[in-house]
Protein backbone atom coordinates (compact mmCIF):
# COMPACT_ATOMS: atom_id res chain seq x y z
CA UNK A 1 0.00 0.00 0.00
CA UNK A 2 1.74 3.25 -0.71
CA UNK A 3 1.72 6.29 1.01
CA UNK A 4 -1.87 9.11 0.84
CA UNK A 5 -0.83 11.41 -2.07
CA UNK A 6 -3.90 13.64 -1.24
CA UNK A 7 -3.02 17.14 -1.17
CA UNK A 8 -3.41 19.20 2.30
CA UNK A 9 -7.05 19.97 3.18
CA UNK A 10 -6.91 23.61 5.05
CA UNK A 11 -10.11 23.63 6.22
CA UNK A 12 -8.90 20.33 8.38
CA UNK A 13 -5.73 22.17 10.09
CA UNK A 14 -7.93 22.17 13.41
CA UNK A 15 -8.18 18.78 13.20
CA UNK A 16 -6.50 16.84 15.87
CA UNK A 17 -4.27 14.44 13.58
CA UNK A 18 -5.15 11.41 15.97
CA UNK A 19 -8.95 11.68 13.82
CA UNK A 20 -7.32 12.29 9.97
CA UNK A 21 -7.82 9.11 9.20
CA UNK A 22 -8.73 5.50 10.43
CA UNK A 23 -5.72 4.13 11.05
CA UNK A 24 -4.63 6.32 13.49
CA UNK A 25 -6.93 6.08 16.03
CA UNK A 26 -8.24 2.50 15.47
CA UNK A 27 -4.52 1.40 15.52
CA UNK A 28 -3.89 3.37 18.40
CA UNK A 29 -7.06 1.85 20.25
CA UNK A 30 -6.06 -1.65 19.11
CA UNK A 31 -2.83 -1.38 20.58
CA UNK A 32 -4.00 -0.35 24.10
CA UNK A 33 -6.72 -2.49 24.30
CA UNK A 34 -4.91 -5.54 23.26
CA UNK A 35 -2.24 -4.20 26.75
CA UNK A 36 -5.26 -3.79 28.93
CA UNK A 37 -8.07 -7.11 27.64
CA UNK A 38 -5.03 -9.35 27.78
CA UNK A 39 -3.80 -8.11 31.24
CA UNK A 40 -7.33 -8.78 32.74
CA UNK A 41 -8.12 -12.29 30.72
CA UNK A 42 -4.11 -12.80 32.79
CA UNK A 43 -5.72 -11.50 36.16
CA UNK A 44 -8.50 -13.80 35.29
CA UNK A 45 -6.39 -16.75 35.08
CA UNK A 46 -4.19 -16.07 37.88
CA UNK A 47 -7.28 -15.87 40.03
CA UNK A 48 -6.61 -12.25 40.81
CA UNK A 49 -10.13 -10.76 39.79
CA UNK A 50 -13.66 -12.64 38.82
CA UNK A 51 -13.98 -10.70 35.68
CA UNK A 52 -16.83 -9.22 34.14
CA UNK A 53 -20.59 -9.28 34.26
CA UNK A 54 -22.20 -10.02 30.51
CA UNK A 55 -19.85 -13.11 29.41
CA UNK A 56 -18.28 -15.97 30.25
CA UNK A 57 -14.92 -15.66 30.87
CA UNK A 58 -13.61 -17.59 27.47
CA UNK A 59 -15.81 -16.47 25.35
CA UNK A 60 -15.32 -12.84 26.62
CA UNK A 61 -11.67 -13.43 25.91
CA UNK A 62 -12.17 -14.44 22.35
CA UNK A 63 -14.93 -11.74 21.83
CA UNK A 64 -12.54 -9.33 22.76
CA UNK A 65 -9.44 -10.56 20.40
CA UNK A 66 -11.74 -11.32 17.41
CA UNK A 67 -14.45 -8.76 17.46
CA UNK A 68 -12.81 -6.04 20.29
CA UNK A 69 -8.94 -6.04 19.27
CA UNK A 70 -9.15 -7.80 15.59
CA UNK A 71 -11.51 -6.51 14.07
CA UNK A 72 -10.67 -2.74 15.01
CA UNK A 73 -7.39 -3.87 13.10
CA UNK A 74 -8.87 -4.86 9.97
CA UNK A 75 -11.16 -1.93 9.71
CA UNK A 76 -8.47 0.65 10.39
CA UNK A 77 -6.03 -0.77 7.60
CA UNK A 78 -9.18 -1.18 4.29
CA UNK A 79 -10.57 2.08 5.85
CA UNK A 80 -7.29 3.77 5.24
CA UNK A 81 -6.23 1.55 1.86
CA UNK A 82 -9.58 2.30 0.29
CA UNK A 83 -8.82 5.91 0.09
CA UNK A 84 -5.57 4.91 -1.51
CA UNK A 85 -7.65 2.04 -3.87
CA UNK A 86 -10.58 4.12 -4.72
CA UNK A 87 -8.90 8.23 -4.89
CA UNK A 88 -12.17 8.74 -2.48
CA UNK A 89 -11.30 10.87 1.15
CA UNK A 90 -11.75 8.24 4.00
CA UNK A 91 -13.33 8.36 7.17
CA UNK A 92 -12.27 11.19 9.81
CA UNK A 93 -13.31 13.54 12.16
CA UNK A 94 -16.66 13.55 13.73
CA UNK A 95 -17.61 10.88 12.43
CA UNK A 96 -14.53 8.59 12.92
CA UNK A 97 -14.74 9.36 16.58
CA UNK A 98 -18.22 8.68 17.10
CA UNK A 99 -17.18 5.40 15.42
CA UNK A 100 -14.33 4.88 18.39
CA UNK A 101 -17.17 6.21 20.64
CA UNK A 102 -18.87 3.22 20.05
CA UNK A 103 -16.43 0.77 20.04
CA UNK A 104 -15.40 2.17 23.46
CA UNK A 105 -18.77 1.78 24.58
CA UNK A 106 -18.62 -1.94 23.35
CA UNK A 107 -15.82 -3.02 25.26
CA UNK A 108 -17.05 -1.11 28.71
CA UNK A 109 -20.44 -2.70 28.71
CA UNK A 110 -19.52 -6.11 29.43
CA UNK A 111 -18.14 -4.31 32.76
CA UNK A 112 -21.55 -2.42 33.84
CA UNK A 113 -24.56 -4.22 32.18
CA UNK A 114 -26.59 -6.30 33.96
CA UNK A 115 -26.65 -10.36 32.45
CA UNK A 116 -29.22 -9.91 30.76
CA UNK A 117 -28.83 -6.80 28.84
CA UNK A 118 -26.67 -8.54 26.19
CA UNK A 119 -28.88 -6.61 23.97
CA UNK A 120 -27.08 -3.62 24.58
CA UNK A 121 -23.92 -4.80 23.46
CA UNK A 122 -25.44 -6.48 20.57
CA UNK A 123 -26.76 -3.08 19.07
CA UNK A 124 -23.56 -1.31 20.12
CA UNK A 125 -21.66 -4.26 18.16
CA UNK A 126 -23.65 -4.02 15.38
CA UNK A 127 -23.34 -0.37 15.09
CA UNK A 128 -20.01 -0.30 14.69
CA UNK A 129 -19.65 -2.93 12.23
CA UNK A 130 -22.45 -1.20 9.89
CA UNK A 131 -20.97 1.93 10.41
CA UNK A 132 -17.68 0.36 9.04
CA UNK A 133 -19.16 -1.02 6.25
CA UNK A 134 -21.38 1.66 5.42
CA UNK A 135 -17.79 3.91 5.25
CA UNK A 136 -15.69 1.30 3.07
CA UNK A 137 -18.77 0.60 0.70
CA UNK A 138 -19.46 4.40 0.17
CA UNK A 139 -16.00 5.07 -1.33
CA UNK A 140 -15.93 1.37 -3.40
CA UNK A 141 -19.22 2.57 -5.04
CA UNK A 142 -18.25 6.27 -5.71
CA UNK A 143 -15.26 4.66 -7.69
CA UNK A 144 -16.83 1.22 -8.80
CA UNK A 145 -13.68 0.17 -7.53
CA UNK A 146 -15.37 -3.66 -8.32
CA UNK A 147 -12.09 -5.60 -7.66
CA UNK A 148 -12.39 -4.54 -3.66
CA UNK A 149 -16.44 -5.63 -3.63
CA UNK A 150 -15.45 -8.75 -1.91
CA UNK A 151 -14.59 -7.31 1.79
CA UNK A 152 -17.88 -6.09 2.16
CA UNK A 153 -19.51 -9.55 2.06
CA UNK A 154 -16.43 -10.61 4.20
CA UNK A 155 -17.21 -7.76 6.76
CA UNK A 156 -21.07 -8.81 6.90
CA UNK A 157 -20.42 -12.29 7.42
CA UNK A 158 -17.79 -10.95 10.59
CA UNK A 159 -20.71 -8.65 11.62
CA UNK A 160 -22.88 -11.58 11.63
CA UNK A 161 -21.07 -14.23 13.36
CA UNK A 162 -20.27 -10.92 16.28
CA UNK A 163 -24.31 -10.92 16.66
CA UNK A 164 -24.30 -14.72 16.09
CA UNK A 165 -22.28 -15.36 19.40
CA UNK A 166 -23.47 -12.66 21.20
CA UNK A 167 -26.71 -14.17 21.32
CA UNK A 168 -25.64 -17.47 21.75
CA UNK A 169 -24.23 -16.80 24.81
CA UNK A 170 -27.51 -15.23 26.11
CA UNK A 171 -28.97 -18.26 25.07
CA UNK A 172 -26.40 -20.63 27.38
CA UNK A 173 -25.81 -22.49 23.59
CA UNK A 174 -22.03 -21.77 24.78
CA UNK A 175 -20.55 -24.77 22.76
CA UNK A 176 -21.91 -23.55 19.28
CA UNK A 177 -21.21 -19.66 20.41
CA UNK A 178 -17.40 -21.27 20.88
CA UNK A 179 -17.61 -22.65 17.57
CA UNK A 180 -18.58 -19.43 15.88
CA UNK A 181 -15.51 -17.70 17.75
CA UNK A 182 -13.55 -20.67 16.11
CA UNK A 183 -15.12 -20.01 12.76
CA UNK A 184 -14.25 -16.24 12.79
CA UNK A 185 -10.49 -17.08 12.75
CA UNK A 186 -11.02 -18.73 9.78
CA UNK A 187 -12.56 -15.58 8.39
CA UNK A 188 -9.83 -13.81 9.32
CA UNK A 189 -7.53 -16.42 7.63
CA UNK A 190 -9.34 -15.43 4.50
CA UNK A 191 -9.20 -12.31 4.94
CA UNK A 192 -5.03 -12.02 5.86
CA UNK A 193 -5.30 -14.42 2.55
CA UNK A 194 -6.37 -11.85 0.49
CA UNK A 195 -4.24 -8.75 2.49
CA UNK A 196 -1.27 -10.21 2.53
CA UNK A 197 -1.48 -11.92 -1.02
CA UNK A 198 -1.25 -8.33 -2.00
CA UNK A 199 0.87 -6.48 0.11
CA UNK A 200 3.52 -9.34 1.22
CA UNK A 201 5.14 -9.53 -2.48
CA UNK A 202 4.93 -6.34 -3.66
CA UNK A 203 6.42 -5.09 -0.15
CA UNK A 204 8.80 -7.60 -0.14
CA UNK A 205 10.05 -7.05 -4.07
CA UNK A 206 10.24 -3.10 -3.64
CA UNK A 207 12.25 -3.33 -0.45
CA UNK A 208 14.95 -6.43 -1.62
CA UNK A 209 14.63 -4.45 -5.58
CA UNK A 210 13.90 -7.94 -6.84
CA UNK A 211 10.94 -8.88 -9.18
CA UNK A 212 7.66 -9.24 -8.13
CA UNK A 213 6.49 -13.13 -8.13
CA UNK A 214 2.81 -13.68 -10.45
CA UNK A 215 1.13 -16.67 -9.13
CA UNK A 216 -2.22 -15.72 -10.26
CA UNK A 217 -3.61 -19.26 -10.70
CA UNK A 218 -2.15 -20.07 -7.01
CA UNK A 219 -4.28 -17.25 -5.95
CA UNK A 220 -7.15 -18.54 -7.16
CA UNK A 221 -6.52 -21.72 -5.47
CA UNK A 222 -5.66 -20.29 -2.33
CA UNK A 223 -8.94 -18.18 -1.82
CA UNK A 224 -10.80 -21.10 -3.08
CA UNK A 225 -9.49 -23.66 -0.55
CA UNK A 226 -9.36 -21.41 1.91
CA UNK A 227 -12.97 -20.12 1.59
CA UNK A 228 -14.00 -24.03 1.05
CA UNK A 229 -12.47 -25.23 4.49
CA UNK A 230 -14.10 -22.28 6.20
CA UNK A 231 -17.51 -23.03 5.19
CA UNK A 232 -17.24 -26.58 5.80
CA UNK A 233 -15.77 -25.76 9.15
CA UNK A 234 -18.51 -23.76 9.98
CA UNK A 235 -21.74 -25.72 8.95
CA UNK A 236 -19.68 -28.43 10.46
CA UNK A 237 -21.92 -27.74 13.65
CA UNK A 238 -25.33 -27.98 12.59
CA UNK A 239 -24.38 -31.45 9.97
CA UNK A 240 -22.08 -33.39 11.89
CA UNK A 241 -22.35 -36.62 9.31
CA UNK A 242 -20.16 -34.15 6.84
CA UNK A 243 -16.96 -35.24 6.33
CA UNK A 244 -14.32 -33.94 8.71
CA UNK A 245 -13.22 -30.52 7.48
CA UNK A 246 -9.81 -31.34 8.00
CA UNK A 247 -8.71 -32.42 4.54
CA UNK A 248 -10.01 -28.94 3.58
CA UNK A 249 -7.91 -27.47 6.13
CA UNK A 250 -4.84 -29.49 4.98
CA UNK A 251 -5.28 -28.07 1.52
CA UNK A 252 -5.41 -24.62 2.34
CA UNK A 253 -2.48 -24.55 4.63
CA UNK A 254 -0.69 -26.37 1.81
CA UNK A 255 -1.34 -24.04 -0.76
CA UNK A 256 -0.62 -21.28 1.60
CA UNK A 257 3.19 -22.60 2.48
CA UNK A 258 3.31 -23.33 -1.59
CA UNK A 259 2.55 -19.16 -1.81
CA UNK A 260 4.98 -18.42 1.07
CA UNK A 261 7.66 -20.30 -0.85
CA UNK A 262 7.27 -18.29 -3.95
CA UNK A 263 7.46 -15.05 -2.40
CA UNK A 264 10.65 -15.73 -0.77
CA UNK A 265 13.79 -13.82 -1.39
CA UNK A 266 16.86 -13.70 1.44
CA UNK A 267 17.08 -9.94 1.59
CA UNK A 268 13.88 -10.04 3.33
CA UNK A 269 15.39 -11.33 6.51
CA UNK A 270 17.52 -8.39 6.80
CA UNK A 271 14.23 -6.25 7.50
CA UNK A 272 12.25 -6.52 10.63
CA UNK A 273 9.11 -4.88 8.45
CA UNK A 274 9.26 -7.67 5.85
CA UNK A 275 10.68 -10.97 7.99
CA UNK A 276 7.63 -10.51 10.57
CA UNK A 277 5.15 -10.44 7.24
CA UNK A 278 6.82 -13.38 5.99
CA UNK A 279 6.69 -14.68 9.51
CA UNK A 280 2.90 -14.21 10.30
CA UNK A 281 1.90 -15.97 7.02
CA UNK A 282 4.28 -18.77 8.13
CA UNK A 283 2.20 -19.34 10.88
CA UNK A 284 -1.06 -19.28 8.73
CA UNK A 285 0.26 -22.14 6.77
CA UNK A 286 1.46 -23.86 9.72
CA UNK A 287 -1.91 -23.23 11.80
CA UNK A 288 -4.31 -24.12 9.28
CA UNK A 289 -1.58 -27.50 8.60
CA UNK A 290 -1.92 -28.27 12.09
CA UNK A 291 -5.69 -27.67 12.54
CA UNK A 292 -6.44 -30.14 9.85
CA UNK A 293 -4.36 -32.94 10.90
CA UNK A 294 -6.18 -32.32 14.54
CA UNK A 295 -9.03 -32.82 13.31
CA UNK A 296 -8.59 -35.77 11.48
CA UNK A 297 -6.31 -37.41 14.07
CA UNK A 298 -6.97 -36.38 17.39
CA UNK A 299 -3.39 -36.77 17.84
CA UNK A 300 -2.91 -32.46 18.76
CA UNK A 301 -5.22 -30.21 20.69
CA UNK A 302 -7.71 -28.50 18.30
CA UNK A 303 -7.52 -25.23 20.15
CA UNK A 304 -3.87 -24.51 20.26
CA UNK A 305 -3.81 -24.94 16.90
CA UNK A 306 -6.20 -22.46 16.67
CA UNK A 307 -4.06 -20.40 18.88
CA UNK A 308 -0.98 -20.66 16.51
CA UNK A 309 -3.29 -18.63 14.11
CA UNK A 310 -4.73 -16.59 16.24
CA UNK A 311 -1.89 -14.91 17.79
CA UNK A 312 1.19 -15.77 15.48
CA UNK A 313 -0.50 -15.51 12.37
CA UNK A 314 -3.26 -12.63 12.54
CA UNK A 315 -2.09 -10.80 15.57
CA UNK A 316 1.18 -10.69 14.40
CA UNK A 317 0.73 -9.67 10.97
CA UNK A 318 -1.87 -6.92 12.16
CA UNK A 319 1.49 -5.61 14.77
CA UNK A 320 3.51 -5.61 11.04
CA UNK A 321 0.93 -4.11 8.86
CA UNK A 322 0.06 -1.38 12.28
CA UNK A 323 3.81 -0.82 11.99
CA UNK A 324 4.38 -0.39 8.26
CA UNK A 325 0.89 1.46 7.56
CA UNK A 326 1.89 4.06 10.49
CA UNK A 327 5.26 4.71 8.99
CA UNK A 328 3.79 5.24 5.37
CA UNK A 329 0.92 6.97 6.45
CA UNK A 330 2.55 9.27 8.14
CA UNK A 331 5.24 10.26 6.02
CA UNK A 332 7.86 8.82 7.78
CA UNK A 333 10.93 6.17 6.03
CA UNK A 334 9.83 2.67 6.11
CA UNK A 335 12.34 1.84 8.50
CA UNK A 336 10.96 0.42 11.86
CA UNK A 337 12.58 1.27 15.04
CA UNK A 338 15.23 -1.19 16.07
CA UNK A 339 13.20 -2.05 19.04
CA UNK A 340 10.34 -2.77 17.12
CA UNK A 341 12.20 -6.10 15.79
CA UNK A 342 11.75 -7.68 19.37
CA UNK A 343 8.10 -6.79 19.65
CA UNK A 344 7.47 -8.79 16.35
CA UNK A 345 9.58 -11.99 17.21
CA UNK A 346 8.18 -11.51 20.86
CA UNK A 347 4.83 -11.85 19.42
CA UNK A 348 5.38 -14.51 16.99
CA UNK A 349 7.18 -16.58 20.21
CA UNK A 350 3.82 -15.71 21.77
CA UNK A 351 2.04 -17.81 19.35
CA UNK A 352 4.57 -20.80 18.91
CA UNK A 353 4.22 -20.78 22.83
CA UNK A 354 0.40 -20.84 23.17
CA UNK A 355 0.12 -23.46 20.38
CA UNK A 356 2.48 -25.81 22.76
CA UNK A 357 0.87 -25.55 26.17
CA UNK A 358 -1.33 -28.97 25.86
CA UNK A 359 1.90 -30.91 24.04
CA UNK A 360 4.13 -30.21 26.82
CA UNK A 361 1.92 -30.80 29.99
CA UNK A 362 2.26 -27.21 31.71
CA UNK A 363 -0.71 -25.48 29.90
CA UNK A 364 -1.47 -22.49 33.00
CA UNK A 365 2.56 -22.04 32.86
CA UNK A 366 2.67 -21.40 29.03
CA UNK A 367 -0.99 -19.62 29.34
CA UNK A 368 1.01 -17.33 31.22
CA UNK A 369 4.06 -16.87 29.51
CA UNK A 370 2.46 -16.48 26.35
CA UNK A 371 0.02 -13.41 28.03
CA UNK A 372 3.30 -12.31 29.26
CA UNK A 373 4.95 -12.11 25.85
CA UNK A 374 1.75 -10.59 24.02
CA UNK A 375 2.03 -7.93 26.84
CA UNK A 376 5.20 -6.89 25.91
CA UNK A 377 5.08 -6.81 22.57
CA UNK A 378 2.14 -4.44 22.43
CA UNK A 379 3.61 -2.48 24.96
CA UNK A 380 6.88 -1.65 22.89
CA UNK A 381 4.56 -0.96 19.69
CA UNK A 382 1.98 1.39 21.72
CA UNK A 383 5.37 3.11 23.39
CA UNK A 384 6.85 3.69 19.66
CA UNK A 385 3.94 4.50 17.91
CA UNK A 386 1.58 6.87 19.88
CA UNK A 387 3.92 10.02 18.97
CA UNK A 388 3.58 9.11 15.58
CA UNK A 389 0.01 8.05 15.17
CA UNK A 390 -0.77 11.37 17.42
CA UNK A 391 0.94 13.74 15.06
CA UNK A 392 0.56 15.39 12.13
CA UNK A 393 1.79 13.93 8.77
CA UNK A 394 5.40 15.05 8.45
CA UNK A 395 5.39 16.19 4.71
CA UNK A 396 2.20 18.50 5.94
CA UNK A 397 -0.35 16.53 3.92
CA UNK A 398 -4.10 15.30 5.25
CA UNK A 399 -3.63 11.74 6.57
Amino acid sequence: MQPLTIEPNPASSTMPAVLALAFRPFFLLAGLWAVLAIALWLGQLSGWWSGQLLLPATLWHAHEMLFGFGALVAAGFLLTAAQNWTGVPGLKGGKLALLCLIWLLARLTPFVAPSQDIWLLIALQSLWWLGVIAALGRQLWLAKSRNNYQFLPLLLAMAGLNAAVLWLSQSQHWALASHLSHSMILLFCLLMGIVGGRVIPFFTARATQTEQPRTVRLDRWVLVSTLAASGHFIVSAWWPALPSPGGLLLLAGLLHLWRLGCWFTPGLLQQPLLWSLHGSYLALASGLLLMGFSLLTGWLNFKDMLHLIAVGAMAAMMLAMMARVSLGHTGRSLAARPVMAWSFATLLLCGFCRSLATALGAPHLLWQLSAALWLAAFLIFTWVYWPILTSPRLDGRAG
